[in-house]
């Protein structure tokens, strides 16, 4: 492939014999489309240094664990989609410093923290994710909500299968939202962390029929949705009740000025 220098597309998708992919593919400087979806034989990816690259495919790569390493700044990808391969991000995914939309589906997820520092990623889907793990960055990742400040950023979690155990392994991550969805769920309750979650105007935990208590509600919360929750205490549910009241009774102060 390095013989080909001028090449701006490359296609190996549904080439379900290919096992392998030369390096040289990740230093072609003019490729704009590199496609292997459906390359179920694949097992690994060349590290990628494409700043031209803007459209990027390996779902349906099925034994293809970890994404590539990213070695230089890639600006040109704004929307990528992983379906039934990769497991582990890696910390260099942050390179793709032009990424706006994300979406995830698979049943094993490695995440790097340093995802949440990418400047203009605004909407990351997951999707039927049953087992989570943090990557920790090497620039930390305790003082990342506050480094970060996201204009609106939406969070999506579909038939994860999350409990409680999500909620002490990096939550804080999402600290800076403006819009989180985690329905399907088995956590059984609600942090009181949440608190802090200033940012956030809408939270949607329906069909999460194991959650019982709400321990906190974020301050500037507009929507929640909690439909088929059918284990809510009454305690919780007086709680949404005072901050409805409370939200309601602000509103009719301000229009009554």
């Amino acid at each position: 492939m390095s013989d080909l220098p001028n090449l701006e597309e490359v296609s190996f998708s549904q080439c379900e014999s290919l096992v392998a992919v030369h390096d040289s593919i990740g230093f072609m400087t003019k490729l704009k489309i590199l496609n292997a979806e459906g390359c179920r034989k694949l097992m690994s990816f060349p590290p990628l240094n494409l700043p031209t690259l803007e459209s990027l495919e390996l779902s349906y790569c099925s034994n293809l664990e970890k994404f590539p390493e990213i070695l230089g700044k890639m600006g040109n990808i704004r929307n990528l989609q992983l379906k039934f391969s990769i497991k582990e991000l890696p910390i260099s995914f942050e390179n793709l410093i032009g990424l706006e939309y994300l979406r995830l589906e698979c049943e094993i997820l490695h995440l790097p923290s340093s995802i949440f520092m990418m400047p203009k990623l605004l909407d990351i889907r997951v999707t039927n994710c049953y087992e989570w793990q943090w990557v920790k960055s090497e620039k930390g990742e305790d003082n990342i909500g506050s480094m970060v400040s996201w204009e609106r950023r939406l969070f999506i979690a579909l038939f994860c299968n999350l409990d409680d155990h999500f909620f002490s392994t990096g939550f804080m991550q999402f600290a800076q939202v403006t819009c989180l969805c985690l329905s399907e769920s088995y956590f059984k309750f609600l942090p009181e962390c949440i608190k802090e979650f200033h940012n956030l105007d809408t939270l949607d935990v329906s069909n999460s029929k194991h959650l019982q208590e709400i321990r906190g509600i974020p301050p500037k919360l507009r929507c929640f949705i909690a439909s088929n929750c059918i284990s809510l205490s009454s305690s919780s549910l007086s709680m949404l009740l005072n901050k409805v009241l409370s939200c309601f009774l602000n509103t009719f102060l301000i229009h009554n000025m």
